[in-house]
């Protein structure tokens, strides 16, 4: 009885150290997350504001998802719009209307004050919707004319960076 009790031991000590041999070597391979602090992660969030996961980033925000604007999987097959013809709408939060669905003028037209006050808030820029009119000025793109601004974009006048 004693034989047999050292034998189921010693194939229970052989067992975890095969097990945790393979358990080295397989971890060795997976890399891991840096922890980092807030100062860090701030940085980070305004270097590269969306980061690429499987998740939309609208439901990362914190604000209220009952006032987000219509989005969209992807441009009509005609193509997206130069959304950088609205005044105040830069390369950098271009690509991120891009990323969160927003392609159209439609889209920005049909905006209420309180999707102005969502986008503002979901792209940590105050007041940047309202106070350059961008319902108003994609509603006039949308219906095929021009504004002053877009014409000056359009023409090469005005470098939107």
């Amino acid at each position: 009885m004693l034989e047999i009790a050292s034998l189921i031991v010693i194939n229970l000590l052989i067992a975890f150290a095969i097990g945790t041999v393979f358990g080295y070597v397989i971890a060795k391979g997976t890399s891991y997350k840096e922890v980092q602090n807030d100062n860090q992660s701030k940085n980070k969030t305004q270097s590269k504001r969306f980061p690429n996961s499987g998740v939309n980033p609208i439901f990362k925000k914190s604000s209220n998802l009952d006032n987000k604007p219509l989005v969209i999987s992807s441009p009509k097959p005609s193509g997206k719009d130069n959304l950088k013809k609205i005044k105040g709408i830069t390369n950098k939060i271009e690509n991120d209307l891009n990323t969160l669905g927003i392609y159209h003028f439609e889209q920005i037209a049909s905006w209420s004050s309180k999707n102005c006050d969502w986008i503002e808030s979901f792209l940590l820029e105050p007041g940047c919707a309202k106070n350059n009119q961008w319902v108003e000025q994609a509603k006039i793109l949308k219906s095929g004319k021009e504004t002053i601004y877009s014409q000056k974009v359009e023409n090469g006048e005005i470098n939107v960076g």
